[in-house]
C-alpha cells in the first residue's frame, strides 16, 4: 500500500501522462484554427514543465560528478516555478556555454554529444518563445488574419515537437553517462 506521498507522486505523473496525451490528441485536430492555436500553447507549457525537470536533472548530475570547489546547488523543479519558459530558457543556455558545462563523456575522443544537443535545443527553445510571444501578443491583431494564425500554430506545433525531442534525447544521454 502507498503512503500519501508516495500515492501523490503516482497521482501526479499520471495528471502529466493524461495531459500530454491530450494534448497530443489536440494537436492531431487540424481543422479549426483555434484548436492549432490551443495546443501549441498547451505544448509550450509541457515544454516549459520538462525543463524544469531537465534543469534539475542536469544540476543534479553535475552536483553528484564535480568536486566540492565547483559544485553548485541542485534546484528543484519546485525552485524553478516561477520562471516564465523565457527565463527556463536563460536557465538552459548557462549550460551551453562549453567552458560553464561539466557534463563528460565516455572517452576523450568522443564527440560531446550533450554539447550539441544542447546547442539543438537552445536553438529550438529561442524559435519556440519567440514563436510564442509573436502568437499571443498578436492573436488579437487586425494585421493577423486566421489563416496566418492557424500557419505559426501549426508551425509552433512542429518546433514545440522537435523541442521535446531534444529535451528527452538530452535526459537520455544524462542518464547513458550516470553509468
Amino acid at each position: 500500500m502507498l503512503n500519501n506521498t508516495s500515492k501523490s507522486i503516482v497521482e501526479w505523473w499520471a495528471k502529466i501522462r493524461l495531459l500530454k496525451d491530450q494534448i497530443n490528441k489536440l494537436e492531431q485536430l487540424k481543422d479549426a484554427p483555434i484548436i492549432a492555436i490551443a495546443a501549441f500553447l498547451l505544448k509550450s507549457q509541457i515544454i516549459e514543465f520538462e525543463l524544469k525537470q531537465l534543469i534539475f536533472s542536469i544540476d543534479l548530475y553535475i552536483y553528484s560528478n564535480t568536486s566540492g570547489v565547483f559544485r553548485r546547488r541542485v534546484r528543484t523543479p519546485r525552485d524553478l516555478d516561477n520562471l516564465t519558459l523565457r527565463k527556463l530558457v536563460r536557465e538552459i543556455e548557462q549550460f551551453v556555454n562549453k567552458s560553464d558545462i561539466l557534463i563528460k563523456t565516455q572517452t576523450n575522443k568522443s564527440k560531446n554529444k550533450q554539447l550539441d544537443t544542447l546547442g539543438k535545443l537552445k536553438k529550438n527553445l529561442n524559435e519556440l518563445v519567440n514563436k510564442r510571444d509573436k502568437l499571443t501578443h498578436h492573436l488579437f491583431d487586425s494585421g493577423k488574419n486566421i489563416r496566418d494564425l492557424n500557419n505559426d500554430a501549426l508551425k509552433g506545433i512542429e518546433i514545440a515537437s522537435n523541442t521535446l525531442i531534444l529535451i528527452e534525447k538530452l535526459e537520455k544521454e544524462i542518464k547513458k553517462y550516470e553509468k
